[in-house]
């Protein structure tokens, strides 16, 4: 079985404060992309699960390890061969790991046929990481406490992005580090989901935030290089994508938008043209 893992950006973030539990506690709009990588599943006569990606070395215990483990309590009974076809850069605040997780549990809870609904499915998958939960939804959600409350905001809304990013990269847990050492601030994050509920391309550039991005400017010279380049290529609403150091940019004319990837895929590592929501 082959099935799609898609990336998720957040167009809002705000952290609220630190819960009893050591989690932050978050409050965040995000949206999947048509960005995705490629799981292809199949059971093995084996005694253990084999997973392989041809692009990079993942470790011995990573989110597709965890999701298998995390559904034998629930009566997975076939060991598996996994082919991951990676597509989503590391610590680009895409929920690359999380999308690859989501995607598993989900084929898993079909092929197997364990009947596990959405909610039950959400539980576990927050006990492999706190974007999964967001990971397993479409389109455009809300997404609240430290990742596990998610509410679908149900639209049929779709529009361009272009991210990029370059050679720096930004772990989730040294983004949450850096953050503690800082003075909180409190973003609006009701009016981004406003703009997605009445389809405002206009007011989602004006409201857009990240409560990451003053701090990753400040430590990561690059960001800055790459957000003026990607203004200079046309783009009129640029900013992080989550907690990662890729950013999106955006534009309403399409034509601007093939521009700007000819422009800058010349001078990054990884740039990428596709499409926010289903």
């Amino acid at each position: 079985m082959k099935t799609k893992a898609f990336a998720k950006v957040n167009l809002a973030l705000n952290i609220l404060g630190t819960r009893p539990d050591g989690k932050h506690d978050m409050d965040m709009v995000n949206a999947r992309l048509t960005l995705h990588d490629t799981l292809d599943i199949e059971p093995i006569d084996a005694a253990q699960d084999e997973i392989l990606c041809s692009a990079m070395k993942l470790p011995v215990i990573n989110t597709l390890s965890q999701a298998l483990d995390a559904l034998r309590p629930y009566g997975l009974k076939n060991h598996y061969r996994i082919v991951l076809d990676k597509q989503i850069p590391e610590q680009a605040g895409l929920g690359g790991g999380s999308a690859d997780a989501a995607a598993l549990l989900q084929a898993l809870n079909e092929m197997e046929n364990l009947n596990l609904s959405l909610d039950e499915l959400e539980k576990i998958g927050f006990t492999i990481g706190a974007d999964v939960p967001c990971c397993l939804h479409e389109g455009f959600t809300r997404t609240q406490g430290a990742g596990e409350r998610v509410q679908d905001l149900p639209s049929d809304w779709s529009f361009g992005i272009l991210l990029v990013q370059g050679s720096s990269k930004v772990s989730t847990a040294s983004a949450f580090a850096e953050y503690d050492r800082r003075e909180p601030r409190q973003l609006d994050i009701d009016i981004v989901q406003d703009a997605v509920r009445k389809k405002d391309i206009g007011l989602l550039y004006q409201t857009m935030i990240n409560a990451f991005e003053l701090q990753a400017f400040e430590t990561l010279e690059e960001l800055e290089q790459v957000k003026e380049d990607m203004q200079d290529a046309g783009l009129v609403r640029v900013m992080m994508t989550g907690s990662g150091s890729c950013l999106m940019g955006f534009c309403v004319d399409d034509d601007v938008m093939d521009e700007a990837y000819d422009y800058l895929k010349e001078r990054y590592p990884f740039v990428w043209k596709g499409r926010v929501g289903k």
